[in-house]
């Protein structure tokens, strides 16, 4: 009876964990494990992947995605204000406002960063107690064992290359928090040991993580896409090695995800024209519409392309996905945030950002709109040949973490930085970008082609480049970090904030403040200060200045 009791106790404790986590007001506050339960739990493999599901639970969580979203997109020139909706679940209509008016103070919610632990805690759960179950039953397996840390090795790194990202200083934790009396003053980790531990974990998961998963009992479900396997690790591998400016490891790894995908294309006896698998390049759906592809990759369920993302199918009943409120929903044609101004506006006629023949304005935003052009990307269910489209009725898309444009994107950005960067590295660092264009510019006739000579130097590939990654991967995370990048590399915010500030009626107010090195990273919340004193708020946000950007 006891055994049970306690079995019982652990998963509601684990399920209050997951439904409350918008509650927790400190990071260590996650899922504490007494005595009881330690003691009386880990006894078989059914406990072990309990606790692995809720891992991918807590990256399912819509304070988790929205972050995610929010941390990569909002501050960039992408996002702007939308229709502020009363009834929209996660948004903060004061806050919302005030962020993407340049203004972030150490109490908005934007800062909270306790999703990110609460994961991170249970990975470092199932690292630490996980091992023992080997010795306690004859069913789990050493080599399982070592798949499923993999796992829990790249989750825990997905997060704090999130959180490093973000706020640059941020407390390493690498051992669970097992009682509610446990001490919870951490002090924060340097980046470049919160990043070293990045790359420990991954190349240790590299080894025994799994190439693809067995087809799960939902035939709606793909666990090879929604959960950690090879590619997901040499993808996140090739992301953290470009942002530490290891660019001949970026390109290794992003290679290793290529040919994988290359192999996986062969082995679907995909035939495809040009070097690169991508969808719209598939010969046998020549006749098809060109937005077939997007159609694919941000429909419900996973696309060829995907190499990791979020099951929103699998893990929510309603079929919601958790950032609906930001982008819009099948019943709010508008969300909270919009694309911003300069992007949309003369889309039709072509203009700086996409060609007339560029399909992906049609797939990102809505041109009709007056003053806002609300998102269409993961909320539009399909996009005809006239640009007309549909909304979701019931099913909802995946948040993506990676895809391959994704991937071929890095190694084009990561050939042109690196510093013996020559003439045929810029010639695969074209080929690779101009293959992403190319895929939404079918129409295009050859004198519209892009050609190597137009961007053959370093700073004119290094301007494509960037310019194809905001166009295909809009909305997805991805912005804010590319341009922090640029600023990281250039060793000055000038540059990046001159494309940043684009979408503010008053820029030069927000690039005065902005322009400070500190100023590229969040502040640590509020709540967290106080609950633990060895953290240290970034110097920037010790006043409570605001900038004034009335749009």
């Amino acid at each position: 009876m006891k055994r049970i009791i306690t079995k019982i106790k652990y998963t509601a404790a684990a399920l209050c964990s997951i439904v409350c986590m918008s509650s927790c007001e400190d990071f260590l506050s996650i899922v504490p494990l007494n005595e009881i339960v330690l003691e009386n739990y880990w006894e078989n493999e059914a406990e072990v992947t309990s606790v692995v599901a809720s891992c991918y639970s807590g990256i399912a969580d819509g304070n988790f995605i929205t972050r995610a979203m929010l941390w990569g997109e909002m501050r960039s020139d992408n996002m702007s204000k939308g229709l502020i909706n009363p009834n929209t679940p996660y948004v903060n209509d004061v806050q919302l406002t005030e962020m993407l008016e340049g203004n972030i103070l150490p109490n908005y919610y934007i800062a909270d960063w306790s999703s990110f632990y609460t994961v991170i805690n249970r990975c470092n759960t199932v690292l630490h107690y996980a091992p023992e179950v080997i010795e306690r039953d004859p069913d789990f397996s050493e080599s399982e064992w070592l798949a499923i840390e993999a796992e829990m090795l790249t989750l825990r790194a997905l997060c704090y290359f999130y959180l490093v990202r973000s706020f640059r200083d941020v407390p390493l934790v690498l051992e669970p928090t097992l009682d509610d009396t446990a001490p919870m003053q951490v002090a924060a980790a340097s980046p470049d040991s919160v990043l070293n531990q990045i790359v420990e974990d991954l190349k240790k998961a590299e080894l025994n993580a799994v190439k693809e998963y067995p087809p799960h009992f939902n035939a709606n479900v793909s666990y090879t896409k929604g959960r950690v396997t090879k590619q997901a690790v040499w993808a996140l591998l090739a992301d953290v090695y470009l942002w530490m400016e290891r660019y001949d490891d970026c390109i290794a790894y992003c290679e290793k995800v290529i040919e994988a995908k290359v192999e996986e294309a062969e082995e679907d006896r995909m035939s495809y024209d040009g070097d690169y698998p991508l969808l719209a390049n598939q010969k046998a759906s020549a006749s098809n519409n060109i937005h077939q592809a997007y159609n694919q990759i941000f429909g419900a369920g996973n696309s060829f392309e995907s190499i990791f993302e979020v099951q929103i199918d699998y893990v929510y009943d309603d079929k919601r996905n958790p950032f609906r409120s930001y982008y819009g929903a099948f019943d709010v044609d508008m969300g909270a945030l919009s694309a911003s101004a300069f992007l949309a506006e003369n889309t039709a006629n072509g203009n700086n950002y996409f060609a007339k023949t560029d399909i992906r304005p049609e797939e990102l935003f809505d041109v009709d709109d007056v003053n806002v052009f609300s998102i269409r990307k993961y909320i539009t269910s399909n996009v005809s040949d006239d640009g007309t489209p549909s909304k979701r009725s019931a099913a909802y898309p995946n948040w993506i973490f990676y895809r391959l444009t994704d991937v071929m994107l890095m190694e084009a950005e990561a050939l042109v930085e690196r510093n013996d960067s020559s003439e045929n590295d810029l010639r695969i660092a074209f080929n690779l970008a101009n293959a992403v264009y190319r895929r939404s510019n079918l129409a295009a006739q050859d004198k519209d082609s892009l050609t190597f000579s137009t961007y053959g130097t370093q700073n004119q590939m290094r301007e494509f480049v960037l310019l194809e990654r905001q166009r295909e991967l809009m909305f997805e995370g991805k912005r804010w970090f590319d341009l922090v990048r640029k600023a990281r590399r250039e060793g000055s915010n000038g540059a990046m904030l001159d494309l940043a500030k684009r979408k503010y009626t008053k820029p030069d107010a927000v690039k005065s403040k902005w322009i400070k090195p500190d100023m590229l990273y969040l502040p640590i919340f509020e709540d967290e200060l106080k609950v633990n004193t060895l953290l240290v708020q970034n110097p920037e946000y010790e006043t409570d200045e605001t900038i004034s950007t009335a749009k």
